[in-house]
C-alpha cells in the first residue's frame, strides 16, 4: 500500500471534507426545494475557485502587446508545417448536451479563474492561427491580428485574460485556443462526471484556500 506524505495526506483529507461540506449544503436545498426534479442525483456540486479580479478599462499597450504575439505566431506559422505545431490538449473534451450545460453554468459562477494566466496572450497559439487561416484563406496575416483585436472589449478582468469581458470570454469559440475549449479543472470535470440527461442544475461552490464559500444552486442554461 502506498503512503501519503504528511503534507499530501492533510490536503486530501481537506478537500474531502470541503466536498461533504458542500454536499450537505446542497442536500439541504434540495430537500427544501418544492420542485420533485430537483433532488441530489439531478444536482451534482462543483467546489471551483473564483476570480475576484475586477473590470477596468483596458490599455492601448495591452491591445499592442496581443498584436505582436498574434503577429510573431503568424510569421512563425508561415515558416512550420503542421506537424511542427505544439499538441498540447488539442484533442477535443467530448461533450453531450447536458454536460455542456453544466460547464456554462459553472464556468460563468467561477468567473474564469483558468483564463487568468491568458493575460495578453489569450493562450493562442501557432496551431491556433493555423486552423484560423486555414478557413479563412482570403485573409492577410494584418487582417487576422485586426480581426482577433476586433473582439477586444473595452472593459476586462484584470489581472487576467485580455478576453475577459463582463460576461466572460469575448472571443467566438473558432478564434480561441483548444486549451481554452477543452480545459476542465478538478471541480468541473468531477461536475461534469456526475451529469445526466436528468441534470437539472448544479450546486457551485468556492474554494479559497481552507474555506468554502458561496454556495449556490444553479440553473442549466438553454443552448442556443
Amino acid at each position: 500500500m502506498t503512503t501519503l506524505p504528511t503534507g499530501l495526506r492533510a490536503a486530501r483529507d481537506l478537500l474531502r471534507q470541503m466536498h461533504r461540506t458542500v454536499a450537505e449544503a446542497r442536500d439541504q436545498v434540495v430537500t427544501n426545494d418544492p420542485r420533485p426534479t430537483h433532488t441530489a442525483e439531478t444536482v451534482p456540486i462543483a467546489l471551483v475557485p473564483r476570480h475576484h479580479a475586477r473590470l477596468r478599462q483596458t490599455a492601448a499597450r495591452r491591445h499592442a502587446m496581443l498584436a505582436q504575439h498574434i503577429g510573431a505566431l503568424l510569421a512563425a506559422m508561415r515558416q512550420t508545417g503542421p506537424e511542427q505545431d505544439d499538441g498540447y490538449i488539442e484533442q477535443p473534451t467530448l461533450l453531450n448536451t447536458a454536460e455542456t450545460r453544466v460547464v456554462s453554468a459553472v464556468c460563468s459562477a467561477c468567473k474564469g479563474a483558468c483564463c487568468t494566466a491568458g493575460r495578453e496572450q489569450a493562450f493562442l497559439r501557432v496551431r491556433t492561427m493555423r486552423e484560423y487561416a486555414a478557413a479563412h484563406p482570403l485573409l492577410t496575416d494584418d487582417e487576422i491580428v485586426q480581426a482577433y483585436l476586433a473582439y477586444l472589449p473595452e472593459r476586462a478582468l484584470h489581472p487576467g485574460c485580455v478576453y475577459q469581458g463582463a460576461r466572460g470570454c469575448t472571443l467566438p469559440r473558432d478564434m480561441r485556443s483548444a486549451i481554452c475549449n477543452r480545459y476542465l479543472c478538478t471541480g468541473l470535470q468531477q461536475a461534469v462526471d456526475a451529469a445526466t440527461p436528468e441534470t437539472v442544475g448544479v450546486f457551485v461552490a468556492h474554494r479559497d484556500g481552507v474555506k468554502v464559500s458561496g454556495g449556490r444552486l444553479r440553473a442549466l442554461p438553454v443552448l442556443g
